[in-house]
């Protein structure tokens, strides 16, 4: 009988929200509720979550933040991988309208091209942050929901799925609802795979910016010169896109560079070392804030891009040019 026991750790002890969210997924999904309570049982709250997700690096000031992220390594991985994958880059651009050097540049930011996925366990990552903690605890529960859909769908073992404190996964670290839904099998081997399989996550970050809007050759982001005081109010309402350039001009914001004044902005600073920066966020910068919703975030991502575009301009200028005793 002991065995027998052994075999059916069915009446655990779980959080009544533990056992709602269960009988929830076995109504839904149709999964097995012995084989999800042997789960449920095996975790508990992680404390390095806990810290991580209250002390983001995206919280740090801008001028610490993009140090750690616009680098030497990370823009000469960036060239690497472009010129690795250059084709699939140039054809999810024809598709999707996202340039090359976006695409690379997230994946760049996200795990230094697949260096670091993260190493907390996604479930337990998404345990504590569905059930220990209540800040976002809806939003994370149906994130577990679709993790634990993910790993069936992909026959994953859900307690062997290593990813980020906020349980994001593979190279372009997409929350479970984002692999689910926008992940894309971009070289039609009839499988989704965002950990090793590079194309398809060329393929999915480019899908993921145009299905939430980016619009293919527009600006992204201008410095603006600002002046009087008019400006604060344009500040204090973000910097998702509200106002056309041409009716930021009277209050004193202009951008520093030509841009069509009939493009819809929105103003927002960054912390430099020597005080406050503005710039104008377009369509496309707030585009990138949907992958990781900090102005911090977008920023670096087009800086390093446009190291990683200049970087690679330089070495292909350099290959082209025959030495001269030719």
């Amino acid at each position: 009988t002991f065995s027998t026991l052994a075999q059916a750790p069915a009446k655990v002890k779980l959080k009544p929200d533990v056992e709602k969210f269960i009988s929830q997924m076995v109504q839904q999904h149709q999964f097995n509720e012995a084989a999800l309570r042997q789960v449920f049982a095996q975790l508990k709250g992680n404390e390095g979550v806990v810290k991580a997700i209250n002390a983001p690096a995206t919280s740090k000031p801008w001028y610490e933040f993009k140090n750690i992220f616009v680098t030497p390594t990370r823009t000469s991985g960036g060239v690497t991988f472009w010129t690795e994958n250059a084709e699939q880059l140039k054809r999810a651009r024809d598709i999707y309208g996202v340039p090359e050097e976006i695409i690379v540049s997230i994946i760049g930011v996200e795990s230094i091209y697949g260096k670091r996925t993260g190493s907390f366990r996604v479930i337990d990552a998404l345990y504590t942050l569905a059930f220990e903690m209540s800040e976002r605890a809806t939003y994370f529960r149906g994130e577990m929901e679709q993790f634990l859909l993910l790993a069936r769908e992909n026959r994953l073992d859900p307690l062997a799925v290593k990813g980020s404190f906020a349980g994001a996964i593979g190279m372009p670290q997409f929350m479970p609802t984002s692999y689910r839904r926008f992940a894309v099998d971009f070289d039609s081997d009839g499988k989704i795979d965002l950990w090793e399989n590079v194309t398809d996550i060329i393929g999915s970050v480019a899908h993921y910016l145009q299905y939430f809007g980016w619009v293919a050759g527009q600006p992204i982001v201008v410095p603006a010169r600002i002046s009087g005081t008019d400006y604060k109010d344009i500040v204090e309402k973000g910097f998702k896109p509200h106002l056309t350039l041409e009716k930021m001009l009277p209050k004193g914001v202009e951008p520093t560079e030509p841009v069509p004044a009939e493009l819809v902005a929105g103003l927002f600073s960054l912390e430099a070392e020597q005080g406050p920066e503005y710039w104008l966020a377009l369509n496309n910068f707030y585009t990138i804030t949907r992958y990781n919703r900090s102005k911090n975030y977008a920023m670096a991502v087009y800086l390093l891009a446009g190291a990683i575009a200049r970087e690679r301009d330089a070495q292909l200028t350099a290959q082209a040019v025959p030495p001269a005793n030719q």
